[in-house]
């Protein structure tokens, strides 16, 4: 049989192989693991140890042997996940949802892994409409080290960019990796990163796996949970609360989920109500995430909810929608100041980042890219990207004028069309 470790994603073993670097001979079980066995990755025991199939091993044990895995780069972490998801992401240079992409189009039922819903046109409008904005070059300036800081839900992270929440490896990812290394790797790469990483659930794993590999973080780490049952979510809320984890979440366009519902799980759209029974149930910031109208960003202000998390899933819930940059500047004029603004949808630079936050978002979210690397090489590919995302960022700051968040709005900005 053949393993890897869930917690660092890296860490690979194989029985018949054996592993001399922790004295395991060939043919050494998981059974036969002396109790005081480590990972010498990440230094976990056994229990993290889970089989994955031959093609998943092969290459993670490639990555695992080559030389110090640290002095990989991103172009690196990016061919392992192309490789992990062959038939439905090619892991292109530009992850755009345009017609020609492996990923979109029709499904007509099946699964539809990295793509969007139906014909796919909210992914590509998601791309489309951020990229109708421009960034205003001003260089005429007296020189500033940007700060680029933010405060949020009683935190402070080193730069305004989150993980967008991420879920569905069996669903969506070809199965590649099991659902908690998949989350590990998605929070351990943020807090490591000085950041927050989100996580969803999922029909095909315990609904509070998430919740709990949060708590296993100690507590860095939001849990974002689909539209279930009232009663159901306010059980998952306190659980969230005893884990401390640092606010909570509920994806309320998750009721269009066809996964949840074609696994007997149903989901709901949720009243003004219930979104306000959901903020009283918690002392923790709640997150009302699926917001695309002002009229909604409204209810959720309303609600006393800690966020407003403008997204349409990627594009994956509801086909011919609009891009998330078409109705972000004006929910923004309606409750910015009011309540935290997140925003996601085919953010996946820094300089898209900085567009964001111009149209008035507080925090950007990045999903499909850091999805990919943190199921091609975990924490460490994920710290990767967010590195890449600032670096970016400080140099669109820099080039734009902008001394701080603050100098990131609509004069940096002009559009297209």
């Amino acid at each position: 049989m053949k393993y890897i470790c869930t917690y660092c994603n890296i860490y690979a073993y194989d029985e018949d192989k054996g592993d001399p670097e922790t004295n395991l001979e060939p043919g050494t079980s998981l059974d036969e693991f002396p109790d005081s066995w480590l990972c010498p990755v990440c230094g976990m025991p056994k229990e993290y140890l889970q089989e994955v199939r031959d093609d998943i091993f092969s290459l993670k044990m490639t990555a695992y042997n080559e030389t110090q895995h640290e002095s990989k780069d991103l172009n690196y972490y990016r061919s392992i996940a192309r490789k992990m998801l062959i038939g439905i992401c090619g892991e292109f240079s530009v992850c755009d949802g345009q017609p020609d992409r492996i990923c979109t189009g029709q499904k007509f039922g099946a699964p539809i892994g990295f793509g969007g819903a139906g014909q796919g046109k909210t992914f590509e409008a998601n791309y489309n409409t951020l990229q109708d904005y421009k960034l205003k070059m001003c260089v005429i300036k007296a020189h500033h080290e940007p700060e680029m800081s933010v405060p949020i839900f009683g935190k402070k992270i080193t730069l305004p960019v989150m993980s967008a929440s991420l879920s569905g490896v069996k669903s969506s990812m070809n199965d590649v990796v099991p659902e908690d290394a998949f989350y590990r790797g998605l929070l351990k790469g943020a807090m490591s990163s000085g950041s927050i990483g989100l996580v969803g659930n999922t029909p095909h794993s315990p609904d509070d796996l998430g919740v709990n590999i949060v708590g296993e973080n100690k507590g860095w780490g939001i849990p974002i949970f689909k539209p279930q049952s009232q009663e159901r979510l306010i059980q998952l809320m306190h659980l969230a609360e005893k884990l401390n984890v640092i606010a909570v979440g509920v994806d309320l366009e998750g009721a269009g989920s066809t996964i949840w519902n074609s696994s007997k799980k149903p989901v709901y759209r949720k009243s003004e109500n219930d979104l306000i029974e959901l903020v009283d149930s918690t002392e923790k910031p709640v997150i009302f995430k699926g917001i695309m109208s002002k009229e909604d960003a409204v209810k959720v202000l309303d609600s006393g909810a800690g966020a407003c998390y403008v997204s349409n899933h990627g594009g994956r819930v509801l086909d011919g929608g609009q891009g998330m940059a078409e109705v972000l500047p004006e929910i923004a004029n309606e409750i910015s100041g009011k309540i935290p603004i997140l925003a996601d949808g085919a953010v996946r630079t820094g300089y898209d980042v900085l567009k964001v936050l111009a149209l008035g978002a507080d925090v950007a979210l990045i999903g499909r890219p850091i999805a990919r690397l943190s199921l091609a090489g975990g924490e460490v590919a994920v710290k990767m990207y967010y590195k890449y995302v600032k670096d970016d960022l400080r140099r669109a700051m820099i080039l734009t004028g902008c001394n701080d968040l603050k100098d990131a709005n609509m004069s940096i900005i002009t559009r297209s069309h």
